[in-house]
């Protein structure tokens, strides 16, 4: 299931950025990061408007969309990044997600969508170029810019629906998780 995480939902996105292989930090950062990096990271980013769309399966983010506005740089931008766990990788995750938040961005007036690479990530540089990214490449980075649109009611309506349908799975996932032990308190007297 792909959708929307929420800021009760930080440990999640935690736990997915410490489950990620050396390689796939270095891709998604740019650079080496610790473990101490990763806390703080995640501790953050549902702080400063950051927005995650996430790719679940049995309760763990397996992958990861984050949408940055950066309007106090330049009016009407975003950033966007990613990161897919290795055996999570070549199933179309990282498509669905950067579909949502291209639709997430279209809502929130953010008309430019930018992200980096490294040169040596292919997949990434692939997915970019699939959503029509204008890809300029260096040295130590690639960037890509995306045009996003603006919202319609269309993209507004996929998004809500969306958000409600995510509200509700994890409103399920906590109470399932509160669940058995009321039960088994119930049942045993405990």
């Amino acid at each position: 299931m792909i959708r929307r995480l929420w800021p009760t939902e930080r440990d999640l996105f935690r736990e997915h950025l410490l489950r990620l292989d050396p390689v796939t930090r270095h891709q998604r950062f740019g650079t080496a990061v610790n473990d101490a990096f990763l806390d703080n990271y995640a501790r953050t980013t549902f702080g400063v408007g950051g927005l995650v769309y996430a790719y679940i399966v049995d309760g763990a983010v397996r992958g990861a969309a984050e949408l940055r506005g950066l309007d106090d740089i330049i009016a009407q931008t975003g950033e966007a990044a990613f990161s897919v766990e290795a055996p999570w990788r070549g199933r179309g995750v990282g498509a669905q997600l950067f579909g949502r938040l291209i639709t997430a961005a279209r809502n929130r007036s953010i008309r430019t969508l930018y992200l980096t690479c490294l040169p040596e990530n292919a997949a990434m540089r692939r997915l970019a170029a699939k959503f029509e990214a204008d890809l300029v490449g260096g040295y130590a980075d690639v960037e890509g810019v995306i045009a996003t649109g603006g919202p319609t009611p269309f993209t507004i309506l996929d998004e809500a629906l969306d958000n409600a349908k995510g509200f509700a799975a994890m409103a399920l996932s906590l109470q399932k998780s509160f669940w058995p032990g009321a039960l088994l308190a119930r049942t045993f007297g405990a």
